[in-house]
């Protein structure tokens, strides 16, 4: 006969003892109300116990260069910078300061480029485990064209399908 003795339950951690392993995740941000949403979700995140570190990013699709009249090639780092500070300045530093508040610790990136190619770039540079980016409402066009057998890829639908790690689509 062969005699099995548990361990005994002052020798074991409860879930409450062990401390979470800090998570690293890339919040993407826009000024919209989708933001308020991703750093909501975030925030829960943190209440939930995880210890955070969030990479903020704020993406400006680049313009097209035919577009710049004449600047397309040789303003081309003058214009982007121009975009990048508009976008920090505009929804990057209103995030970043509701983090400093949490006391939540981050760091700020604005990207020019295709927002679904930066996003994956992004994440992969900064080996973040988690994505969370929030969802568009569909637009009339996306709406109608399901009825008929067609659909169209939207940024959230690109980024899904090509990043290797877990994205979390915030409605």
């Amino acid at each position: 006969m062969v005699s099995i003795t548990s361990p005994s339950r002052t020798n074991e951690q409860r879930p409450s003892d062990i401390a979470s392993p800090e998570l690293k995740v890339l919040a993407v941000i826009d000024g919209t109300e989708r933001t308020g949403r991703v750093i909501d979700y975030a925030l829960g995140l943190k209440r939930h116990g995880h210890t955070l570190h969030v990479v903020l990013l704020g993406i400006v699709p680049a313009p097209p260069t035919d577009r710049l009249r004449g600047y397309g090639t040789f303003k081309q780092v003058e214009i982007h910078g121009w975009l990048r500070d508009s976008m920090r300045q505009r929804s990057v530093s209103a995030v970043a300061r509701r983090l400093d508040h949490e006391k939540i610790a981050h760091v700020d990136r604005v990207e020019v480029g295709d927002p679904a190619a930066t996003i994956v770039r992004v994440a992969r540079e900064e080996g973040v485990d988690l994505i969370l980016i929030g969802d568009a409402p569909p637009s009339i066009v996306q709406r109608m064209l399901p009825a008929i057998g067609l659909s169209v890829a939207t940024i959230t639908s690109q980024v899904v399908q090509r990043a290797t790690i877990p994205v979390v689509v915030v409605k």
